[in-house]
């Protein structure tokens, strides 16, 4: 694959002349939605957020969510460059394969589609016994099979990635409201009360946070928070005018993300103080916004957390579940896939067979996980998701290293020295220093054979129960 710098956009959905084509009608803040449903904030803050204070072992972890968002801000420069002059909805693997070379593409291609594809089977699995434990707190019903859930979650994605990519976002933009608003509310309702010891300015101080405990670990983590930010680009051909469309997404989401997580970090020390803020992460990582809950409003608003979790793991699985099909849809379209998943529905303008074969791929992997008796959280979902997290750091990294060579080889017209070189080149140092860091950090090794219960793969009422 070699395009030429000047090379007018295409949206690059269909390679049959008069076949249907994909709706363009998606906005800034539709794909927006889109993204932050997929990096899931409330699953995010709940159960990944407090390892950034627990692995760093210091109150100031704020600070790597501003550290995080700054990287991330200095890869999408690269990335959305990329964009304007690759048309192309395969994104990572597109901008990889247009400076690297077709074959480091390809292999960019099967680890994006099985990455992406395999977070979409631990969230549906994952969305039964989450839904199954809420069942038997708030019904009579007390012993519902997990895969139960999961094969209704699994038929709702299947609904919604099946018809009109509208839909999906006006449900995405529902349950990312919700979920983002009880943060907010929480934090705000925190920083008005006073805390436990007044606003803790000094979880915001650069000096504390990187001349104690390990901040390689903190940033590390922080950084894996915003994991599904980037995919953005995947929605280019459903996007108005996607040259401007695409990179306001992409940078918008990366500053929304990061400011949230700030923000929801930062009430976290402020709540438990400076003091003893470790020590509560210490106790229940995945236990911490309900604490804080439970003394700053009332256990009845920890039990509205819980709720709208399950609806931000749905978010998250339909999120990715739109971003497999415009994989499938490219990868279809170029021959990498059957050109069966690479075809438009006539009437609904997505790419509904893509839809239909991971659907089908996620219901066999549910009823697997059932007949072999796998426990959905510790054998399925865990796993499942440590490959995405260096899956993405991986891709996020060689596209940034791609955004270089592509620019550096171009004899047409070019972007500046910042956008072309300087951003990509500190964002793929400091990507490649976060991947090394999450497989060597010492800490965290260790910790591996407890990691279900550091990570918050119990649901609260389970662990209540």
């Amino acid at each position: 694959m070699k395009l030429r710098a000047n090379e007018p956009l295409q949206s690059g959905n269909t390679s049959e002349p008069g076949a249907p084509a994909l709706r363009q009608t998606l906005g800034s803040p539709s794909i927006v939605f889109m993204v932050l449903a997929a990096a899931a904030p409330l699953t995010a803050a709940a159960g990944v957020l407090p390892l950034s204070f627990l692995f760093s072992d210091n109150f100031a972890a704020p600070v790597y969510f501003v550290v995080a968002t700054v990287l991330m801000l200095l890869f999408a420069v690269g990335y959305t460059a990329l964009s304007k002059y690759v048309p192309n909805a395969g994104a990572f693997y597109a901008y990889i394969a247009a400076g690297l070379g077709r074959i480091p593409g390809n292999a960019a291609a099967m680890l994006a589609l099985g990455a992406y594809s395999l977070t979409v089977i631990a969230l549906a699995v994952y969305a039964g016994p989450f839904a199954s434990d809420l069942v038997a707190t708030f019904t009579p019903w007390a012993d519902s099979p997990w895969w139960l859930w999961s094969i209704v979650a699994a038929a709702l994605l299947a609904l919604l990635g099946y018809r009109n990519i509208d839909l999906s976002s006006r449900v995405l933009a529902v349950l990312l409201i919700l979920e983002g608003a009880v943060m907010v509310i929480l934090a705000t309702v925190i920083f008005i009360s006073g805390g436990k010891e007044g606003f803790a300015a000094a979880a915001l101080n650069p000096v504390q946070s990187f001349a104690h405990g390990s901040p390689a670990s903190g940033i590390m983590w922080a950084v894996l928070c915003f994991v599904g930010f980037e995919a953005t680009a995947v929605f280019r051909g459903e996007a108005r005018n996607p040259g401007r469309t695409i990179p306001r997404a992409t940078y918008g989401a990366a500053l929304a993300i990061g400011l949230l997580y700030t923000f929801v970090a930062t009430a976290i020390v402020t709540g438990a103080g400076t003091a003893d803020v470790l020590a509560l992460v210490a106790a229940d990582p995945a236990g911490v916004l309900f604490a804080l809950a439970d003394e700053y409003i009332g256990p009845w608003f920890s039990a509205v957390i819980n709720a709208l979790l399950l609806g931000s793991i749905f978010a998250g699985a339909l999120s990715f579940h739109n971003v497999v099909t415009r994989y499938q849809l490219s990868m279809g379209s170029s021959g990498l896939l059957p050109a069966f998943v690479g075809r438009v529905h006539g009437t609904h303008r997505v790419p509904s067979n893509a839809s239909l074969v991971l659907s089908i791929v996620t219901l066999v992997a549910i009823v697997a996980a059932a007949v072999l008796n796998l426990d959905p959280v510790l054998q399925v979902f865990g796993p499942l998701i440590g490959i995405l997290g260096f899956a993405v750091l991986a891709m996020m990294a060689f596209a940034s290293i791609s955004a270089i060579v592509y620019f550096g080889r171009s004899r047409q017209p070019r972007p500046g020295i910042l956008v072309r070189l300087i951003a990509p080149v500190l964002a793929s140092l400091g990507l490649l220093w976060v991947l090394v860091m999450s497989l060597t950090d010492r800490k965290f090794n260790r910790m591996r054979p407890s990691m279900a219960r550091v990570l918050g793969l119990e649901t609260r009422s389970a662990k209540e129960g």
